[in-house]
């Protein structure tokens, strides 16, 4: 089985970047060896039809749970729980925003997990990307902190609309899909939780 890191220039290795985790990798899994291995064996309807999507899921969950090794278990979940519910996809066009919405849902049940257990889910200050810059990313390392506990407050729906856009780099047309909502509305939620994410970053660097 190959394994999932993105090469140094594709569009997932820029995306992983941008989400401020340059050293990210993805890690071979056998739930996407076995569900390969189904589809080239046609036993599975469409199954071959969700692969394509599993960076941007992995990235998706990573947006939700601050946590690379988090994210990496719920993208595993959610895979296994798209194998056995394929059958309820009636049509194929829409396989890729109920695979998204079935992502979300996922993200939105550990979420609500995690803080009833009082779980902490940023991922404290150990940041991948800066710690392969020799040591000297103090600065970076406390913005990109700032960042994610900046994100982590927004409303709900301001914080879904961020995370498919910043982090899943959705498209405005995609984000609107997959949250059954009009492209005027994530615009307009977007420009909200930017504003509000900067706004909370600068309060906390002078606070």
């Amino acid at each position: 089985m190959s394994s999932m890191t993105p090469p140094p220039g594709s569009d997932a290795g820029n995306r992983a970047r941008a989400a401020g985790f340059d050293a990210l990798r993805f890690p071979p899994s056998p739930v996407f060896g076995r569900m390969e291995a189904m589809a080239e064996q046609g036993d599975v309807v469409r199954i071959e039809d969700i692969l394509p999507y599993r960076e941007e899921i992995f990235l998706l969950c990573l947006g939700f749970s601050r946590n690379a090794a988090v994210a990496e278990d719920l993208c595993q979940d959610v895979f296994l729980k798209a194998c056995r519910k394929l059958e309820s996809v009636r049509h194929p066009e829409a396989v890729k925003f109920w695979l998204f919405r079935l992502a979300r849902n996922v993200c939105r049940d550990h979420y609500r997990r995690s803080r009833l257990v009082g779980f902490d889910p940023i991922d404290s200050r150990v940041d991948l990307a800066a710690a392969s810059n020799g040591g000297e990313t103090d600065d970076f390392e406390d913005r990109l902190v700032r960042l994610k506990s900046s994100v982590e407050v927004l409303p709900r729906k301001l914080r879904e609309v961020f995370i498919l856009r910043v982090y899943a780099r959705l498209s405005y047309e995609d984000v609107a899909r997959t949250l059954r909502i009009k492209e005027g509305t994530v615009m307009s939620r977007l420009y909200r939780a930017r504003a509000a994410v900067a706004r909370t970053m600068n309060e906390e660097s002078h606070g």
